[in-house]
């Protein structure tokens, strides 16, 4: 089967990551047929008390790259979705469901806006990894447990870096339900899985509470909802280190970026930037 992969990338102020995101992939991928797809919300109000609508640095860059994307589309180098307006709540979960409904191809390739390709067999080589009648796609898993001794964390499949086969998704998540959340221990469903685990010392509240990251609802459809056995393969052992260079927390901490550690991350997409551009 000639498979065709949509790399799906959510984006709000990433600053250069994005470039180096896109760049990088255009550069360097070998896998003939797939195409790159953003969803931005830069420009959409946000209405998280802690996180400011703009935060620039000192040269006036407030990390949109809107004009940049919009170029990449002219380009044909991707294809932009814009949201310039949001609900209450909306946030990196919505980006994630609005890329999968506008999801054409036969796979979808999750992926973060800030990480450089360092290899251009990457799509390649984890394709290659799924059986298409069976397998619903790769991701890394994160067991649930004691989330920073605040609050209970339940288990996920990391989505910033996931290949999902779409005609078994469909069918599958039909939902396409990618929200975080928070619920009281009571009324989560599967209290057992924190069973032998030691409470958070400072959690705030009693008993505490469940964090339900992005991929977590994914997780427990495959773990307790899944008649047909579909399964979630793993990436090959070194894969998100070997072959790529995923520069986290840019856009998480878009809201505070002077804080030293996103200064240096934004040295090094930079520096990374630079030394792509001249090769």
């Amino acid at each position: 089967m000639n498979k065709s992969c949509s790399i799906l990338i959510p984006n709000r102020y990433s600053w250069n990551g994005i470039c180096l995101t896109i760049e990088s992939i255009l550069k360097r991928t070998t896998f003939p047929n797939y195409k790159i797809v953003v969803c931005d919300n830069s420009m959409a109000k946000n209405n998280r008390a802690c996180e400011p609508h703009k935060v620039e640095l000192l040269d006036g860059d407030d990390g949109s790259r809107l004009d940049y994307l919009r170029e990449q589309s002219r380009k044909g180098n991707i294809r932009l979705i814009e949201i310039l307006k949001q609900r209450k709540k909306y946030g990196h979960g919505e980006n994630i469901k609005k890329l999968l409904e506008k999801c054409e191809t036969d796979l979808a390739m999750l992926f973060v806006s800030s990480a450089e390709i360092l290899r251009g067999d990457w799509l390649d080589i984890i394709i290659s990894r799924i059986k298409m009648d069976r397998d619903l796609g790769l991701a890394r898993f994160r067991e649930g447990g004691n989330h920073f001794d605040r609050c209970w964390i339940a288990p996920a499949y990391w989505a910033n870096v996931m290949l999902l086969n779409m005609r078994l998704y469909r069918d599958f998540q039909h939902k396409n339900d990618w929200n975080q959340g928070v619920i009281r221990l009571s009324r989560f469903k599967h209290p057992e899985i924190f069973e032998y685990l030691p409470a958070p010392a400072n959690s705030e509240e009693s008993p505490p509470r469940v964090f339900t990251d992005t991929g977590w609802k994914l997780y427990e459809r495959l773990k307790y909802k899944n008649p047909n056995g579909l399964k979630m393969q793993s990436f090959p052992s070194g894969f998100l280190y070997e072959w790529m260079k995923l520069i986290g927390g840019i856009d998480r901490n878009s809201h505070r970026p002077h804080h030293p550690f996103v200064q240096q991350q934004l040295k090094e997409v930079d520096q990374r930037l630079a030394k792509l551009r001249a090769q």
